[in-house]
């Protein structure tokens, strides 16, 4: 578990329009506290809504190597250090956002989210707080961590009644647990598969990962077509796709003929964030110790490409509503609105 450590800088980094809430001082600031500053300085309207589930964006696109766990990690770093309680789930059974995360995801005893699923398919007890790692203290940050026998879970799900709404029953049927935190964000593998297809069912919009080359946009097209494949099988779902460019440089001509494609094969459904290329990416994972391992948030939140996943977890707190201690408190604008 880390005890995460911020300085003034890096909180106006991530909540700008509150700045004069965190002067620019020697004091260190902690998600926990974040939070609480946030909710104490609008206890005249903390009307709050009744417990309920928090929302879930699932992750996924048609190919590999394009950033999807990058981008899911740093979020689930960003709105934690925002002062969210944030749940992410590992869905690919290459692990890579548990390694990310600093867990070791070769250890005895690992339960992962096929373990739930199929425990709560078969109607045995559904032990959730035993999947769980803390990754940072005062439960601004869990995990349900992944490892390669994630894979076996297609196997039994073949046979399986409503296999499709097997992850939305697990979340339904345990709303107690999940809704202490705030949100959920589901990392999904490359592959289309029926373990990544009943994730994708938890959420309306898949948030769509493309970096910024001919391959990837192409990718695209093949996510648009399961998706596609998915909204048939299911009248009224209407899932949609957000998409996040990610790796541009400007120094690519490429970066740029990617960006226009996607502006005109998706109008309107890319994120006006734009990820950069950039190093301090690449030096998330350690080759050395998985405890080492963290996100740009966490290792250099002074880079541009902590600016950045920075000001995409702001646009997607507006997007989803995703709320603070029952009640919608905007990142950009330094108001409150009450859910009803």
């Amino acid at each position: 578990m880390k005890h995460i450590e911020m300085k003034p800088s890096t909180v106006r980094m991530l909540l700008p329009s509150l700045a004069s809430l965190f002067p620019n001082s020697s004091l260190v600031w902690t998600p926990k506290s974040v939070r609480e500053v946030r909710l104490n300085e609008r206890q005249a309207r903390n009307t709050k809504t009744p417990q309920q589930m928090p929302k879930v964006i699932v992750s996924r696109m048609a190919k590999g190597g394009v950033g999807k766990t990058t981008v899911v990690g740093n979020l689930g770093s960003a709105l934690a250090m925002m002062g969210y309680k944030v749940l992410l789930v590992d869905g690919d059974p290459q692990a890579s956002l548990t390694g990310l995360m600093g867990v070791d995801w070769t250890k005895d005893g690992l339960v992962h989210i096929g373990h739930l699923i199929r425990h709560c398919y078969q109607r045995h007890p559904v032990k959730l707080e035993e999947a769980v790692e803390h990754i940072y203290s005062d439960g601004h940050l869990d995990m349900i961590p992944a490892d390669i026998t994630l894979v076996e879970t297609d196997s039994w799900m073949m046979g399986a009644v409503n296999r499709e709404q097997l992850f939305v029953r697990l979340l339904s049927e345990n709303t107690a647990f999940f809704s202490q935190y705030e949100i959920i964000i589901v990392d999904t593998a490359p592959a289309t598969s029926l373990l990544t297809n009943a994730l994708m069912l938890a959420t309306r919009e898949i948030l769509a990962v493309a970096m910024l080359d001919g391959s990837s946009v192409k990718a695209m097209q093949v996510l648009a077509s399961n998706i596609a494949e998915i909204n048939a099988a299911f009248p009224g779902l209407n899932m949609g796709v957000h998409i996040v460019a990610n790796g541009y440089h400007g120094s690519y001509k490429s970066c740029g003929e990617s960006l226009q494609a996607i502006a005109t094969l998706y109008p309107g459904q890319a994120n006006d964030t734009v990820l950069p290329w950039s190093a301090a990416f690449r030096r998330q994972v350690s080759p050395l110790a998985d405890g080492m391992s963290g996100t740009v948030l966490e290792r250099e939140p002074q880079s541009n490409s902590a600016a950045a996943m920075a000001e995409l977890a702001r646009s997607l707190v507006e997007r989803y509503g995703i709320q603070l201690d029952g009640q919608f408190v905007s990142p950009l604008i330094d108001v409150v609105e009450v859910a009803v």
